[in-house]
């Protein structure tokens, strides 16, 4: 089959699971924050050089530094606003691309034009993607992936057919792809590993283009550290949480293994009360392959992709672990599972075919079916508690969509169980004491606020709601203070700056004009 067909069939399947999504609603699971609540700084193409200097929430804690996957958001901000059918269209034809192009890259890796085929299909309808391209906030982990597809491509180039520019262009797609998201650095040794299993003689070149190796990658990681050192004061705020998280790493990695091969409890706050047992069933194939196959080299590149690709996404301190995050450490599974039907020629039986053609048939129906919890915030939060009732975090966030719908008693119901669940989940006094507010039982909303502003001083809200209580209890002085507490704890929370504003509207021209300085800074018009 031509490249053209091939790619066209993968584009269909693609199409066929995630279509769908095209007019899917928010979630409110982070696309509110990244999209409706960034309104008005997207709107203005003059600040790009903004999301270069900024973390990606725009708040202060300086961690995740990703300014490529915002100016995607504020590309199509341009074409559709807050309205979310563009950003879910640039998110499939981002898989579509990854898909397309992974047909290429193993084309190049010489798996053949079948095998590469099979690879490019089972990566497109995998449902390990679904949160990664039907919930718009995945597009970090498949734009990533798709970074990653590219950087792979150049380098497998470069390496082969050395010039300045193609040496130039595979530099380039490093940087792009650790612009996107952090777990790209481990792309050199990753790229390097490569080669090493699949070309000739790689020893000898390496030794002869190391130094130019050396300086692109090198320059590059160099470039990245000084733009975030240019944003950030602390120029790696992960690598403390390494010794913290390390402990869990294993048992997530087993959890990440057994969703590749059976996707049968993918779950939108994926946490560690899963079953272990697929894990456990992929792994003993996995070493039952190795045991088997002679010419171990891309076996061995394939797992370590995947490990390591994985392990930087550990280091976030959450006690759930999202499957988007399986976007580009699929891409090493899938370069042990095309080596191993390679070496036997399994996929060329009968039975291998069959097999093949099942798999692909089930993942089509379970990403389908799975793609469709994404559709709206209801659909998503009732069912996040439905698979995860254990998860304080859902049923907060389930509480707060019927908070949102005035049903402050389901929703007070909800928020005291998520606190039964965990009493340190964050958040969760502040908006019981939100719901207490709507039911004007204010000394419980004021304990509630005060609550969470002792547990969590990190968080602004629980500042800035307190205010809005004192200000119905008619104490402006006290209401003034927690604004502004609230802009000290996050200076780029534009709702403190928009009620101050109002207030000093009438009383003080100069404090007035000051908070609508910091509005404009923000890119919020003026109240």
């Amino acid at each position: 089959m031509s490249l053209f067909a091939a790619s066209a069939l993968v584009c269909a399947c693609g199409v066929l699971v995630y279509g769908n999504s095209l007019v899917f609603d928010y979630t409110y699971f982070d696309d509110q924050e990244l999209i409706f609540s960034n309104q008005y700084f997207f709107a203005d193409l003059r600040n790009v050089g903004a999301l270069f200097m900024d973390d990606m929430w725009r708040f202060t804690e300086d961690t995740y530094y990703r300014p490529l996957y915002m100016l995607t958001y504020m590309l199509d901000f341009q074409f559709t606003g807050t309205d979310l059918f563009g950003f879910h269209f640039t998110s499939v034809v981002i898989h579509l691309l990854s898909a397309m192009l992974l047909l290429v890259l193993f084309r190049q890796l010489r798996f053949g034009q079948t095998l590469s085929l099979w690879g490019a299909l089972l990566f497109v309808v995998h449902p390990v993607h679904v949160q990664g391209v039907s919930w718009i906030p995945g597009r970090n982990d498949s734009l990533l992936g798709l970074s990653v597809i590219i950087a792979t491509l150049a380098w497998v180039s470069c390496w082969r057919q050395p010039t300045p520019m193609r040496w130039v262009g595979q530099a380039m797609a490093f940087f792009a792809a650790i612009l996107i998201k952090e777990p790209a650095f481990v792309l050199p040794p990753l790229l390097l590993a490569l080669v090493w299993a699949r070309e000739p003689d790689f020893w000898g070149r390496f030794r002869e283009r190391l130094l130019p190796l050396a300086l692109g990658w090198g320059g590059t990681v160099a470039a990245w550290f000084l733009l975030r050192w240019l944003a950030f004061e602390n120029p790696a705020p992960v690598v403390p949480r390494l010794l913290d998280n390390g402990g869990v790493a294993g048992l997530v990695m087993l959890h990440y293994f057994g969703k590749t091969v059976f996707p049968i409890a993918l779950r939108t706050v994926a946490d560690l009360n899963a079953p272990w047992w697929p894990g456990v069933i992929v792994l003993t194939l996995v070493a039952t392959v190795v045991a088997r196959v002679e010419d171990r080299r891309l076996l061995w590149v394939g797992l370590v992709w995947f490990v390591l690709m994985v392990f930087p996404t550990l280091l976030s301190g959450h006690d759930f672990y999202l499957e988007e995050r399986l976007y580009a450490p699929l891409v090493g599974l899938l370069f042990f599972v095309l080596h191993a039907l390679q070496v036997t020629g399994a996929h060329t039986a009968t039975a291998g075919r069959i097999v093949l053609s099942a798999l692909l048939v089930v993942f089509v129906i379970a990403a389908f079916n799975r793609s469709q919890q994404f559709s709206d915030r209801w659909t998503l939060w009732e069912s996040a508690v439905e698979q995860s009732p254990d998860s304080a975090f859902a049923a907060n966030n389930l509480a707060s969509i019927y908070f949102l719908d005035g049903q402050y008693d389901n929703a007070r119901e909800q928020y005291e169980r998520a606190l039964g669940l965990d009493p340190d989940e964050p958040m969760v006094r502040s908006n019981l004491g939100l719901v207490h507010y709507q039911l004007e039982e204010f000394d419980l909303a004021r304990e509630y606020f005060e609550e969470e502003i002792r547990r969590n001083p990190w968080y602004a809200e629980s500042h800035y709601n307190l205010g809005i209580l004192w200000s119905r209890l008619d104490r402006l002085d006290d209401a003034v203070r927690e604004w502004e507490r609230a802009i000290e704890v996050d200076p780029d929370y534009a709702l403190p700056y928009e009620i101050l504003a109002r207030y000093y509207q009438n009383r003080d021209q100069e404090r007035y004009a000051y908070y609508l300085g910091h509005l404009s800074r923000l890119g919020v018009p003026a109240p």
